[in-house]
């Protein structure tokens, strides 16, 4: 039998407010099987709670953001240097919307072209961008957001199914297309 995938919320809080007092906590989320561990949206908070709920940040293989707000990005740097075992092995990968990478007309890039250039593989993930981590596929996803880069991600786990995390969006018409025939949906709501 596989290994199970697991979904550890490091937290479950998002927006201003949540930010800054960390009640909610907006660490992210870790999704880990036999083959991945990826650090989802790794936002304040992300290292320390990851050490405290004792996953290894030094085991992390990838890391997904979805947009340029801190609630999303801030510790993903220093994730990035944990992966890369302080940036002495260049492994892993760094998959982020464009605004986190490049900026755009409304946001500054997030992450430096300096931990950028530290894993195996950086991608730029618009929607429909379509990657692999361990077994798992992953597709990003239409968002609408103050970001217009933000994306949320599909991911297709054998042995598991299909869970979307939606990002921070508002509704649109075609939002159902993205998450059809799903096992679980992370919603980020306010």
């Amino acid at each position: 039998m596989p290994d199970p995938t697991t979904l550890t919320f490091l937290g479950t809080g998002g927006g201003r407010f949540a930010t800054i007092t960390q009640k909610g906590r907006t660490a992210g989320i870790r999704i880990t099987n036999e083959e991945a561990n990826i650090h989802l949206d790794p936002g304040p908070g992300a290292l320390v709670y990851s050490i405290n709920t004792g996953l290894d940040p030094q085991k992390i293989t990838a890391i997904p953001v979805s947009h340029s707000h801190p609630d999303h990005y801030t510790d993903a740097e220093v994730l990035i240097e944990a992966m890369t075992r302080g940036t002495l092995q260049k492994r892993g990968m760094l998959a982020a919307a464009n605004s986190v990478l490049n900026g755009n007309l409304t946001c500054e890039a997030s992450i430096s072209k300096y931990h950028q250039k530290m894993p195996q593989q950086t991608i730029t993930a618009p929607s429909g961008t379509v990657f692999q981590v361990g077994s798992m596929k992953v597709t990003a996803t239409k968002a609408r957001h103050t970001d217009p880069d933000a994306v949320g991600y599909r991911f297709s786990i054998p042995n598991f199914g299909d869970f979307a995390y939606i990002s921070d969006t508002e509704y649109y018409t075609e939002i159902g297309k993205y998450y059809e025939n799903i096992r679980l949906l992370v919603l980020c709501v306010m």
